[in-house]
């Protein structure tokens, strides 16, 4: 039973933003926090997902805790000192021995006056009068004739204070009224400030919000709410202790308050000031209203973030610059809206601090703005572009942006008579030959080596044991998919579904492009991680419908699951750099010749967004047709695929020329010629002179142009003249000598057969040994080279053999591509 002392809040005239922040309150919130206006206390519900604290483990402790359980941190400061393990603890402080707190009536039937004590259940005249006088038990003296119910002294006259007076001789209750006597210690005592600025008796449960304006209670309650209903956790001593500043600063409502940390408040407490300054600026607010200050929220709008135009210091071009942002914004979406826009802004802040410093009116009278100006503007751009000041990306955004926000100028009639731009001259505008040409596209070339994917791979459990199981399972995703992680972070729970034909598709939405409900066609190790996953987030919101649920829920103010990590960069930093070097072949030059070294990767390079540059490079490879991996990577325009591809020719281009060093004719004679004048024939001889057979490459002219399908020596490759082979070929030629001998096995045994049609299939000596002496030859060139430059060969090798496609040496069979190297060779598909 706790204490119901109710005294009125201090009055104050109504005002309307008062009433209108009562009016936003709803009573269902007032409801679960036992909000009464004329008590004016804050009362945490025990059992609530966001706003609930829990028990203390000690018997008799009543205050709780609320972030480190399973002790009230008086209680786990007690466990710490004595040395015991928690279960004897808990054994043995059977009893909360520190001062209770817990004030309630005198249990005698209609008796006003407080108890003396929980154990005593009775105030002090009637415990007295039980013990000294009637000696009874409790339960006798309840039902006793002699004893008669007392009139209470009231309650604490502390603004503060919901407790009641101990005594008719002091206006306090008893807690207050020993504080008095330590206040009125000081030089100087004013006790009626302290009685309007000191602090309530702390409860487990219980914020008071008793002596402060209605307007600051209004706001303080309104704010929880909003937080609460954001799944958003507002601890107790955050609150307690900010209405214990406000109420000493007597501030009238929360900007009054000023800076939170020059007025005292540190850590959490000051942040939960600007939150709640925050939300109380978006009540009540219009886009109509908040499109006329100089600093945006774009919650306003829809969006998050801010937008600043405070740097653009001419007051016509920040208004026209107001009034395209507004005509922008409904065409926005997805999250970096605030990035993009901000962006944009900058951009015309850089023409406005261009014009501040070039022109002598600042560049204040529009009407005297000219094509002047605009060079000027470009002109330093370069400038600075030149001097390392911008990058390269950064000038051609910003004159783009430019060039795009003076051209809507224009269309959206902000020049006519009676607008903001009134009279400005046609030719303050940028065409397209003010913006500088565009470097080559920068995404291809970002992936990563194989080597380092699978160290990657290899050390995911540290990455699960360092930032937990939903880094591990995006950053799996992402490697598997190559999905942005944005994309991945954001995947409903149902986000698995099968094809008619039983496959397994990912559905996702890109976000970037805004198109929602794509198809991505995984495998069967991927589908499993997806659906253990699932599996962890139903068991974690058992309560919560799967249609709103998370694949990847937050831990962080999300008590429904419903809310998805905001992102995985940093925890994924901090576990490549846990990761040792990886150490990767790179050539260097070394006394003027290529030399190959295994040196460390640079970690800057592996980031989340790396893993999608892999995929589409892996695939790319392969030999995947550009139009297949554009659908693949869901891009917009097929050049931004084919930029893979031109990367993957260049590492190939670079192979050729290794592998060939080491090419043989059919009797296994070194035929390359060193030259460099013929090197770039013959990588034009590869790509329009031969055919690639099983084990080699043809330049027989009829079966070149018949792609492979007319082979007068019905593919007897190792008897003509037109074939060629390298090392990179080694692995198909052994595989072929190996069934070659098979094949002769097999014919020799009791295989049912014509003699004709045995002796036509049976393999001759003559090819098993011409196949034999070429593989001899070719090895014995390998193991003449010195072990940097065979690493260099062998490295050479991988990347040719990447997405080759090759005959299998029979007509009609189609060309196939050979297996990439598995990243992940453990896993199963």
């Amino acid at each position: 039973m706790r204490a119901a002392v109710a005294l009125p809040l201090p009055a104050a005239p109504p005002d309307a933003r008062t009433a209108e922040l009562v009016g936003a309150l709803d009573p269902t919130f007032l409801s679960l926090v036992g909000w009464d206006w004329d008590l004016g206390v804050f009362f945490y519900p025990r059992a609530h997902p966001v706003l609930g604290i829990g028990e203390c483990d000690v018997v008799g402790c009543d205050k709780g805790f609320e972030r480190t359980g399973p002790l009230y941190s008086g209680c786990r400061l007690r466990w710490n000192k004595s040395g015991l393990f928690l279960a004897e603890f808990l054994g043995a402080a059977t009893r909360y021995n520190a001062q209770h707190v817990t004030q309630s009536l005198c249990r005698f039937p209609a008796c006003g006056r407080p108890w003396r004590s929980p154990t005593a259940g009775l105030c002090q005249n009637h415990h007295y009068q039980r013990v000294q006088r009637l000696k009874v038990s409790v339960e006798e003296f309840l039902v006793h004739p002699l004893p008669i119910p007392l009139a209470g002294f009231g309650g604490c006259e502390v603004a503060a204070c919901n407790r009641y007076r101990v005594s008719a001789t002091s206006p306090y209750c008893d807690a207050h009224r020993q504080r008095l006597s330590k206040a009125r210690a000081g030089r100087s005592f004013d006790e009626e400030r302290w009685r309007l600025t000191t602090a309530p008796v702390s409860m487990g449960n219980e914020v008071s919000m008793r002596g402060l304006p209605r307007r600051l209670v209004a706001e303080l309650l309104y704010c929880v709410q909003e937080r609460t209903a954001n799944g958003i956790k507002t601890y107790g001593f955050w609150l307690r202790t900010l209405c214990e500043r406000l109420r000493a600063l007597r501030c009238e409502d929360l900007d009054g308050l000023g800076d939170p940390l020059a007025s005292g408040l540190r850590g959490q407490t000051a942040t939960l000031v600007l939150t709640m300054r925050k939300m109380l600026g978006r009540l009540g607010a219009s886009p109509e209203v908040e499109a006329r200050k100089d600093v945006w929220d774009l919650a306003v709008f829809g969006f998050g973030g801010t937008a600043n135009f405070t740097r653009i210091h001419q007051s016509a071009l920040r208004e026209a610059t107001k009034l395209w942002a507004v005509d922008e914004l409904p065409r926005r979406r997805g999250k970096s809206v605030a990035r993009a826009l901000q962006a944009k802004i900058n951009a015309i802040a850089e023409l406005s601090q261009s014009l501040r410093f070039q022109r002598e009116d600042g560049g204040h009278v529009v009407v005297l703005l000219d094509r002047g100006d605009i060079t000027s503007f470009c002109t330093g751009l370069a400038f600075r572009a030149e001097a390392g000041e911008l990058s390269v990306y950064q000038w051609i955004r910003t004159a783009r942006s430019v060039r795009a926000v003076l051209n809507r100028w224009r269309t959206l009639g902000l020049t006519a008579r009676g607008q903001v731009l009134e009279g400005l001259r046609a030719d303050f505008v940028m065409g397209a030959e003010d913006i500088p040409d565009e470097p080559e596209d920068s995404e291809a070339g970002k992936d990563l080596p194989d080597e380092v994917m699978r160290e990657l791979c290899d050390n995911l459990d540290l990455l699960e044991e360092m930032s937990g199981v939903e880094v591990r399972v995006c950053t799996e995703i992402l490697i598997d998919t190559g999905r942005r992680p944005d994309e991945v972070c954001r995947l409903p729970l149902d986000c698995l579904e099968r094809d008619p034909d039983g496959s397994l598709v990912l559905l996702y939405d890109n976000h970037k492009a805004y198109r929602l409900g794509r198809r991505l066609p995984i495998g069967k190790a991927t589908g499993a991680v997806i659906a253990a996953q699932q599996e962890r987030v139903r068991r974690r919101f058992p309560d919560t419908p799967a249609a709103v649920l998370r694949l990847l829920p937050s831990s962080v103010s999300n008590p429904a699951g419903t809310k998805p990590i905001s992102g995985i960069w940093d925890q994924h930093r901090s576990w490549v750099k846990a990761l040792p070097d990886f150490l990767v072949p790179i050539q260097v030059q070394e006394d003027g010749r290529p030399v190959t070294k295994m040196l460390p990767f640079d970690k800057s390079r592996i980031f989340p967004y790396a893993y999608r540059h892999s995929f589409a490079q892996r695939h790319a490879d392969q030999g995947v047709p550009p139009e297949v991996l554009k659908e693949l990577m869901d891009h917009r325009h097929l050049m931004t695929t084919q930029a893979y591809y031109r990367i993957g020719q260049d590492r190939r281009r670079e192979a050729i020329d290794r592998v060939t060093a080491l090419q043989f004719d059919r009797h296994g004679n070194r035929v390359w010629r060193k030259a460099q004048g013929l090197l770039d024939s013959e990588h034009v001889r590869r790509e329009i002179g031969e055919v690639a057979t099983a084990y080699g490459v043809c330049r027989e002219p009829t079966n070149v142009a018949a792609g492979g399908q007319s082979c007068p020596l019905r593919f007897r490759c190792l008897g003509c003249e037109h074939y060629t082979t390298d090392i990179s070929y080694l692995p198909d030629l052994e595989a072929y000598l190996a069934d070659l001998l098979r094949s002769r096995e097999k014919l020799m045994s009791a295989f049912e057969a014509d003699d004709w049609a045995r002796s036509e299939a049976m393999p001759s000596e003559e090819e098993i040994r011409r196949v034999r002496r070429l593989i001899s030859r070719i090895r014995g060139g390998l193991d003449d080279l010195g072990a940097e430059e065979r690493a260099q060969i062998e490295q050479a090798v991988s990347t040719v053999r990447r997405g080759r496609g090759v005959m299998l040496g029979m007509p009609g069979m189609r060309r196939i591509g050979q297996p990439l190297p598995d990243v992940r060779p453990r896993r199963s598909m």
